[in-house]
């Protein structure tokens, strides 16, 4: 059992999530062992996104904030990577909650028992809406099955040793969408390790689903990933908004 600071880096990436990155880091607040390095790069939000962090600093001293021009996600991701030092990174949406406060504990302890140089807890809705609970039961089966041949992962939750991401050069700045298919596409083909935790699932929310609606959503992904198929991640031209979601 891990106890205490774990020699892992979180790296939050923000634009105007006031109503959900609180809520984040009260359940890290909550774990039995706390990350050693907490990054959130912020792209210059409007609403309260900084006073919501500002408000944990007291309880999370590992933390820090940096605000950037605006950029793509993964420009976001890869600051908070050169801004942190430890070996283990774990990469959060603002939306996710780690729900029980042994889960970080039981994600790292998986991390150092099979020793993935990339891997990603499956996630779950945080709604009792049955259609959601059946759309995350098909992507992460989805996932799962095409593993062996295209790779793919959601940026919700995914981790990365520092010597991955090195390797990949991190994530790829010109991907406006998809950069963590990529990222994983990438490393299979460096044939680095890429697993799909067992023991823990991360709970992300469905606010997108609310305001797109769930059948209009579900077509758009299907419609991008076909594009993908023919055209690559960089010609990727759906249209998928960044901080413009309020309170779900």
């Amino acid at each position: 059992m891990q106890t205490g600071i774990i020699d892992l880096a979180v790296i939050i990436p923000t634009l105007n999530e006031e109503f959900y990155i609180g809520k984040l880091l009260d359940s890290i607040i909550n774990q039995t062992v706390k990350p050693r390095e907490i990054a959130i790069v912020d792209v210059l939000s409007k609403d309260k996104t900084i006073e919501e962090i500002k408000k944990r600093l007291k309880d999370l001293p590992n933390l820090r904030y940096f605000q950037i021009p605006k950029s793509t996600i993964s420009r976001q991701r890869n600051f908070g990577a050169n801004k942190t030092n430890s070996p283990h990174m774990l990469f959060l949406d603002a939306d996710t909650i780690l729900k029980g406060d042994r889960l970080l504990e039981t994600y790292y302890q998986e991390i150092l028992d099979k020793k993935p140089d990339v891997a990603a807890a499956l996630n779950l809705p945080l709604s009792n809406h049955w259609k959601d609970k059946v759309f995350f039961w098909m992507m992460n089966t989805t996932f799962q099955a095409v593993k062996p041949i295209w790779p793919m992962v959601t940026g919700m939750n995914l981790y990365l040793t520092r010597a991955a991401i090195n390797r990949l050069k991190g994530f790829d700045e010109s991907v406006r969408v998809g950069e963590d298919h990529d990222l994983v596409q990438r490393a299979a083909k460096l044939n680095l390790k890429f697993i799909f935790l067992k023991s823990v699932h991360v709970y992300t929310s469905v606010r997108r689903f609310d305001k797109e609606g769930r059948k209009k959503f579900m077509f758009k992904m299907t419609k991008a990933l076909f594009k993908v198929l023919r055209n690559g991640h960089k010609k990727n031209s759906i249209k998928y908004e960044f901080g413009k979601f309020s309170r779900s």
